[in-house]
């Protein structure tokens, strides 16, 4: 009788916090069905300061997501045609592999080759077509020897292209995602306790603007209490919204952005710039010889 009845009290004390957090959350439910069908009459206004706060701070959270967003796939490798390419590359060679040694060299292979498309750049595709084309065409042909210049220069350009890469993430994706995972983070489970909070304070005001002469007491107590948090959860919310709109770390993040791009601009402008002087010697002797051979 002793092990049940410790039981029981065991069960009792941890199904009372269950049964009011369920509770609640029905509470905040029903009147958030309320509202939306415009049968409520209570519905308290959230401070304006607070209105205003949230809308600078939704400003700063959706910006830092999209620019993460768009400098994940500004700095990602040009994986989707050389994927595809190497997929069918492969296929074609297990289907010829004919014991297990072999398909072991095709399985390091392909590997080896993944992780080369994972250190390439959009620069580096191009390199590696010129200098194939150049190869086929002949380097003692114009145009052959003008696509190796230029296939041996855009190679360099992407190999400053992976440093850009490498400093963009480390100085602007990785931190700035470690904020939205963070302070950003908090801020928006904050406004969620601010929108629960003031379910539960106007499903109180209902019920004691309902409730029976001897439960109108409890009913005012109750609103009370829900007022209170109330208005500690959106100091809180106001709190943390203010430390993500206010913090400096946006202005450094995009620093590190524009710098890192700056580097790489400069360096590809100054290869770029060795080599197109010598594609228009090129060309212009090119055009020389046709012209000649063509009167």
């Amino acid at each position: 009788m002793d092990s049940f009845s410790k039981f029981t009290q065991n069960v009792s004390s941890n199904w009372t916090p269950f049964a009011d957090k369920v509770g609640k959350s029905f509470t905040q439910y029903k009147q958030m069905a309320t509202e939306k069908l415009g049968n409520s009459t209570e519905v308290t206004e959230l401070p304006s300061d607070y209105v205003s706060l949230e809308k600078r701070y939704e400003a700063v959270r959706q910006s830092a997501l999209l620019l993460v967003r768009h400098a994940r796939t500004y700095t990602a490798p040009p994986s989707q045609f050389d994927v595809q390419a190497l997929q069918s590359q492969f296929s074609a060679l297990t289907s010829k592999v004919s014991g297990k040694q072999d398909a072991e060299a095709v399985a390091s292979a392909r590997r080896e080759e993944e992780e080369r498309i994972a250190r390439s750049t959009h620069e580096h595709v191009l390199a590696r077509s010129s200098l194939e084309v150049a190869e086929k065409i002949g380097l003692e042909e114009p145009l052959g020897a003008a696509l190796f210049k230029f296939g041996s220069i855009e190679e360099k350009v992407g190999d400053e292209k992976l440093k850009q890469n490498k400093a963009i993430h480390g100085g602007f994706i990785d931190p700035t995602t470690g904020n939205i995972e963070s302070g950003i983070a908090l801020a928006q489970n904050a406004r969620k306790q601010v929108q629960a909070a003031r379910l539960t304070l106007d499903a109180a005001k209902t019920a004691f603007k309902n409730a029976r002469p001897e439960r109108a007491d409890v009913a005012r107590r109750d609103v009370e209490a829900a007022e209170d948090h109330f208005v500690t959860v959106v100091e809180e919310a106001m709190k943390l919204m203010r430390a993500v709109t206010e913090s400096p770390e946006h202005l450094r993040y995009l620093s590190e952005l524009v710098k890192a791009q700056l580097a790489f601009h400069k360096e590809a402008a100054a290869l770029l710039g060795d080599l197109a002087p010598e594609i228009d010697e090129i060309q212009v002797t090119q055009e020389a010889l046709y012209r000649h051979n063509n009167n």
